[in-house]
């Protein structure tokens, strides 16, 4: 069998076999579709309303969280930057691709601007803007907010995109409104906006979600076994959770060293906080995406810094949002950890990093 070493886990994780049992079986017992009269449909939504207080109780030790359920989170992007309260927006270009292609679609987008460590500037006016969003975790650097963005419009809808952060650090509570995405945490899939309960937009966009169900078809109905692996998934996430982190800081410092070696240094400058699960970097002089190609080629994965391709001609949107010139864009790397890394692995990584330098 060829050797496969996944280290691209912020792009999804590989579920493991007791997630993907566990899928099979509900996949057999809740198979009807949920929006139907009959009793198997009825069987369907009791499962599928108790995941959801299961979800909430997981992320907040609460079990009252409404949650609106989606195929990925980019499809919850749609549906809560498509609410018609919403008609103005903030975040910074930091931000994920597909939520700031939904912002600026569905709204009046202001841009954030950031520093040199992806602190927001703050002289932008947002005091009456409706939705500011922000990551919990950055996706492509692994950056953690020091400040909440919100802290200088109390009115807003604040929006936490927890994608990177949910089954592997504690939700941040100060917000509004969470996304989640399930094959961030070893899920074969699905996705949730859970809404502060009680909120000022809650019901209203729970409202306006079913109406994009029901009436625009413009989302997809609900996938009851998929949302209910999605659960069990982050319930084993939860439950390893600090186990999980302190070893995955071990293998983040053993990357960094071995980097280090090769003159391979993090991407962002001492003292910002980062999740140990990404590690950001760059390379001394070569272009990321030839490296990362030639070590898939050895069954090692990877991702380049860049959100594009290197043939694209456009660097990354995270780095260029920091001030990279194009050229040092194009050297970065992101090793990302999963769940089911391990030392070996990352020993195996360095090691093949430094032949595929060496003949560059």
């Amino acid at each position: 069998m060829t050797r496969e070493i996944y280290l691209d886990n912020a792009a999804a994780m590989m579920p493991d076999a007791d997630i993907l049992q566990f899928y099979s079986e509900v996949s057999g017992k809740y198979y009807a579709n949920a929006e139907a009269v009959h009793s198997l449909a009825y069987r369907s939504r009791k499962a599928l309303d108790s995941a959801g207080e299961n979800l909430s109780q997981l992320l907040f030790g609460h079990p009252g969280y409404p949650v609106i359920w989606g195929e990925s989170a980019t499809e919850l992007f749609r549906v809560i930057s498509s609410f018609d309260q919403f008609r103005s927006s903030a975040a910074s270009m930091l931000e994920h691709p597909a939520l700031i292609a939904n912002l600026r679609t569905h709204t009046a987008f202001v841009p954030l601007p950031v520093d040199a460590a992806g602190a927001i500037i703050p002289e932008t006016d947002i005091a009456g803007v409706d939705l500011l969003a922000q990551y919990q975790v950055q996706s492509e650097l692994g950056m953690i907010p020091e400040t909440a963005v919100w802290k200088s419009s109390a009115a807003a809808f604040r929006l936490v995109d927890a994608v990177q952060a949910a089954g592997r650090i504690p939700l941040c509570r100060e917000a509004d409104g969470w996304i989640i995405s399930g094959v961030k945490f070893a899920a074969p899939g699905g996705a949730a906006l859970l809404l502060a309960p009680g909120g000022r937009y809650t019901g209203a966009l729970l409202a306006h979600a079913q109406n994009l169900r029901h009436q625009e078809y413009a989302v997809s109905r609900v996938n009851v076994p998929l949302m209910l692996t999605m659960v069990r998934a982050l319930e084993k996430a939860v439950s390893l959770r600090e186990e999980n982190y302190r070893r995955i800081s071990a293998l983040n410092a053993l990357a960094r060293r071995g980097a280090a070696e090769l003159g391979i240094l993090p991407t962002l400058p001492d003292g910002v906080k980062t999740s140990p699960y990404i590690l950001n970097m760059l390379l001394p002089a070569q272009e990321s995406a030839v490296v990362v190609r030639a070590l898939s080629s050895s069954g090692i994965f990877i991702a380049s810094g860049s959100a594009c391709s290197a043939e694209s001609g456009k660097p990354s949107p995270a780095l260029t949002a920091l001030k990279f010139r194009r050229e040092k864009a194009y050297r970065a790397i992101r090793v990302s950890f999963g769940f089911a890394n391990r030392e070996e692995e990352v020993e195996i990584f360095l090691a093949e990093l430094k032949n595929v330098l060496k003949n560059y």
